[in-house]
C-alpha cells in the first residue's frame, strides 16, 4: 500500500486532525439530510438542500482557488474550519429555541456550502504541500481512505445517534470531532511556494488556471469524466433520505445503513487504488472507462429495488465507482501540478464535480415527485450511460 506521506511529520498532524473531522462532516451531513426530510417527506425539498450546499461551489469555488493560490494555507484552514464548526454550532441554537423551517435549514445548507467552496481548494492545495513531491499519489490514497472510511462509519453512527439521542445531541458531537484539527494544524509546515506572483490580476491568475485545464487533453477528458459522473451517480446519493425512509420507511437508521453502505464500496476502492501507480496527468486509465458502466447501472437498480438489501448491494456498488472514478482522475491531475496552481485548477475540477452532483440531485428529486422515484433513477442511469459512451468513443478514437 502506498503509504509513503504517513513518513512525513508534517502530514501526520493533518492526516489525525483530518480524521477527527471528516467523521464530524459526515455526521453533520446526514443530520441535514435528515432534518430537510423529516421537516417536508419531501424529495424535491431534500433534493433542494442537498444542491443547496454544493451549488455554492460553483459561483465562489474558483474565486476562492485563486485566493488560496495567494493566501497563507494555515490561515485559511483555521478559516474555513471555524466556518463549519460556527454554522453547525448556529444549527444547534436553532434546534434549542425551535427556529429550524424550510428557510432557515436552506439559509444553513447554503451557508456550509459556501464554505465548503473555499475549504476544497484549500485541503487540496496544503495536504500535497506537506510532502515530497513524489509522495502526492500517496497523500490522495491515504485522503481518500480516510474520507470513505468516515463515510462507511460515521452515518451510520449519526443515524443511530438521531434516533437515540436527537438530533441536537448528534449535532454537539459533530462539532467536537472538529476540534482536535484546530490543535493539530498548528503543528503543520507547508512547503513554501515556488514562482508566487501575487502582482498578477485576480482576473488574469483565474485565467491562468482556466487554460491550463483546458488546454492540457487529459485535464479536459477528467472534467468531462467528472461533469457526467457526478450528474447521475453522485446526484442520487445526495438524495438517500427519500430512498431510506420514503422507499422503505427505514427512519434515520435506515439512512445511515444506506449512506453506510455507500462508504464500505467508497472504502475498497480507496484502499484498491493506494495499492495502485497511477501518478500522471498525461492519460486517463482505461479502467475509469470500464468502471463507470457498472455505477450507472446500480444507479437504476437502486431506485427500482423493493428489496433492503440490494439496495444496499446497489448503494456500495455506487460507492465503489464513485471513488474509484474520483481518486483515479484526482491523481491524475494532481501528480504533476504546479504547488502555485494547485487551488485555481483543483477548484475548477470540484466546481465541475459538485455543480453536476447539484444539479443531479434536483432533477431526480424533482423528477421523483412527478414520475416516482425508479422511473426518475433510470432516466438518470440512461443519460449517464449515453454520455459516457459519448466520451469514450471520443477517447479511444483519438488513442
Amino acid at each position: 500500500m502506498n503509504i509513503a506521506a504517513l513518513k512525513s511529520p508534517n502530514f501526520r498532524f493533518y492526516y489525525f486532525g483530518a480524521i477527527s473531522s471528516v467523521n464530524g462532516l459526515w455526521i453533520l451531513r446526514i443530520i441535514i439530510g435528515w432534518l430537510a426530510w423529516d421537516l417536508t417527506g419531501s424529495a424535491s425539498f431534500v433534493g433542494f438542500i442537498a444542491a443547496a450546499s454544493l451549488l455554492p461551489t460553483f459561483l465562489s469555488g474558483p474565486l476562492f482557488g485563486v485566493l488560496v493560490d495567494r493566501a497563507n494555507i494555515k490561515v485559511a484552514a483555521y478559516l474555513t474550519n471555524s466556518g463549519m464548526t460556527l454554522l453547525a454550532s448556529l444549527l444547534i441554537l436553532l434546534l434549542r429555541y425551535d427556529l429550524v423551517g424550510n428557510l432557515s435549514l436552506a439559509a444553513i445548507s447554503l451557508g456550509l456550502g459556501l464554505v465548503s467552496s473555499a475549504h476544497h481548494p484549500v485541503r487540496m492545495s496544503l495536504a500535497p504541500r506537506l510532502v515530497a513531491r513524489e509522495d502526492v499519489s500517496s497523500v490522495i490514497a491515504l485522503t481518500a481512505i480516510n474520507f470513505n472510511l468516515a463515510r462507511m462509519i460515521s452515518p451510520a453512527i449519526g443515524g443511530i445517534l438521531i434516533d437515540q439521542f436527537g438530533v441536537e445531541r448528534a449535532l454537539w458531537i459533530a462539532v467536537a470531532l472538529y476540534l482536535p484539527n484546530f490543535i493539530l494544524l498548528a503543528f503543520t509546515q507547508p512547503r513554501p511556494m515556488q514562482n508566487k506572483r501575487a502582482s498578477e490580476s485576480f482576473t488574469d491568475a483565474f485565467m491562468i488556471g482556466l487554460t491550463y485545464a483546458w488546454t492540457s487533453p487529459s485535464a479536459r477528458q477528467i472534467l468531462m469524466l467528472t461533469g457526467i459522473f457526478s450528474l447521475s451517480l453522485r446526484g442520487i446519493l445526495e438524495i438517500l433520505p427519500v430512498i431510506a425512509d420514503g422507499s422503505f420507511g427505514r427512519g434515520a437508521t435506515g439512512l445511515g445503513q444506506l449512506s453506510a453502505a455507500v462508504g464500505a464500496g467508497a472504502l475498497t476502492a480507496a484502499i484498491l487504488n493506494a495499492f495502485g501507480s497511477a501518478n500522471s496527468n498525461e492519460t486517463v486509465p482505461r479502467s475509469v472507462l470500464w468502471i463507470a458502466p457498472f455505477g450507472m447501472g446500480a444507479v437504476a437498480i437502486l431506485g427500482l429495488s423493493q428489496d433492503w438489501t440490494i439496495a444496499l448491494v446497489s448503494a456500495s456498488i455506487l460507492g465503489f465507482c464513485g471513488t474509484f472514478m474520483g481518486v483515479t482522475m484526482q491523481t491524475c491531475l494532481q501528480s504533476d501540478l504546479p504547488d502555485e496552481m494547485r487551488g485555481r485548477v483543483m477548484s475548477i475540477w470540484v466546481v465541475v464535480g459538485l455543480s453536476s452532483t447539484a444539479v443531479g440531485a434536483i432533477l431526480i428529486g424533482t423528477s421523483a415527485e412527478f414520475f416516482g422515484l425508479p422511473v426518475s433513477c433510470a432516466i438518470a442511469a440512461c443519460t449517464g450511460i449515453i454520455l459516457l459512451g459519448w466520451v469514450s468513443y471520443s477517447f479511444c478514437t483519438r488513442h
